[in-house]
């Protein structure tokens, strides 16, 4: 199970590098251009949020878990609007980086991550420029929960995680070819409920960077601004799958597959911008599972409907996607009583195929389980 997993993995970080491929070989057979790199180094010491009990004083210190710190470098590109997508975004910068964690604890260890990074300009004053952030990636090197020598980590129960990251940063020009930047994120780590415990980690991270332009940087005040695309509403079917457990069975080693249909009509409403409502039917065959975890009857509860509402940004083939829905039925939170959440990455590869992974959640941080899914678009242009 954790070879799949790091295969999956692998493999989605793969799909967030896809379309910048993409369209550096587009523009490269059209137009000279130039790639203005760039080399960031950031500083984060921030709080850890008390959102389990591990984190709280259940663990092997008796004490909370209070503070983290980390050190990452990222390589990075911006071009002053060459193709379609930069100019849609605002002239962006997308990248790798690379991180090193500490959270001052035995039990957690100090783990890695690798992570690809988008930019997006929020907005540019004179001097000072405000960029969102979003990184997404793997992290590894965790000590993760033993039954026998770490019995109280039931954050993190499997060797490798989700690195995900959604945060502000503003930078400062010190001179032709540094800036001076600082910014805070959330940050989230977890496996999706791939292999538990599970309960995550979630960070508020506060940082400081210096990013070192070699060759300068582009001339994003006066890129050409984005025309209007080929515009175009879908209905969108999508199976998904993926492994579960119960929460309260999180020390047990059953887990079960969970699957099922989802259906959303999606409409576009700028170039870069979807949302629209959808219906999710899922069967989970650990919803009947016995008080031990083992296997129980399977029937009519095990299934779920649900009503979910999604947003997307679509950079070429890649969507970035996300939403809130709620549990029309279900039978361990009731009817209409519980919210969740989906957040993951999808490529097209073609107008009407495409693959991905999403994380579903509820209350915004607990994981249920790691979706995989396949789709089929039918497309609608608009003028």
């Amino acid at each position: 199970m954790t070879h799949f997993l790091i295969r999956m993995l692998k493999l989605t970080v793969l799909i967030l590098y896809l379309p910048f491929i993409s369209y550096s070989q587009n523009a490269s057979a059209k137009v000279k251009t130039k790639d203005y790199l760039s080399l960031a180094l950031a500083y984060t010491n921030g709080n850890i949020l008390p959102t389990n009990p591990f984190v709280q004083g259940e663990n092997l210190s008796g004490k909370p878990l209070l503070y983290h710190q980390s050190v990452s470098a990222k390589l990075l590109w911006q071009n002053p609007g060459y193709t379609e997508w930069q100019r849609i975004y605002h002239i962006p910068y997308y990248g790798i980086g690379y991180s090193k964690a500490d959270f001052n604890s035995r039990e957690l260890g100090n783990p890695n991550s690798v992570f690809g990074v988008l930019g997006i300009p929020v907005v540019r004053l004179k001097k000072l420029e405000l960029y969102s952030e979003f990184q997404f990636g793997v992290a590894w090197n965790w000590n993760k929960y033993d039954s026998i020598n770490n019995p109280k980590n039931i954050a993190i129960g499997g060797g490798m995680t989700v690195h995900l990251n959604i945060g502000f940063n503003a930078f400062y020009p010190l001179s032709k070819h540094l800036d001076l930047g600082a910014g805070v994120g959330f940050t989230h780590f977890s496996n999706g409920g791939f292999e538990r415990p599970n309960r995550g980690l979630n960070l508020l991270s506060p940082s400081i960077e210096l990013k070192y332009h070699p060759a300068g940087r582009p001339d994003s005040r006066h890129a050409p601004r984005a025309g209007k695309l080929p515009r175009h509403n879908e209905f969108y079917l999508m199976l998904g799958y993926g492994d579960h457990q119960m929460v309260e069975h999180e020390l047990d080693t059953n887990y079960y597959a969970v699957g099922g249909l989802s259906a959303f009509y999606l409409m576009q409403h700028t170039n870069a911008f979807k949302s629209g409502p959808g219906l999710d039917f899922n069967y989970w065959w650990s919803l009947t599972a016995r008080e031990n975890g083992s296997p129980g009857p399977v029937g009519w509860d095990n299934l779920t409907v649900g009503a979910f509402y999604q947003i997307e940004f679509a950079l070429n083939r890649l969507s970035l996607h996300g939403g809130v829905g709620n549990y029309l039925r279900h039978r361990n939170y009731g009817n209409f009583e519980q919210f969740y959440q989906r957040v993951g990455v999808r490529y097209h590869f073609t107008d009407h195929i495409s693959m991905g992974v999403n994380v579903r959640s509820i209350n915004f941080m607990l994981a249920e389980f790691l979706e995989f899914h396949l789709g089929y678009h039918f497309i609608n242009y608009t003028k």
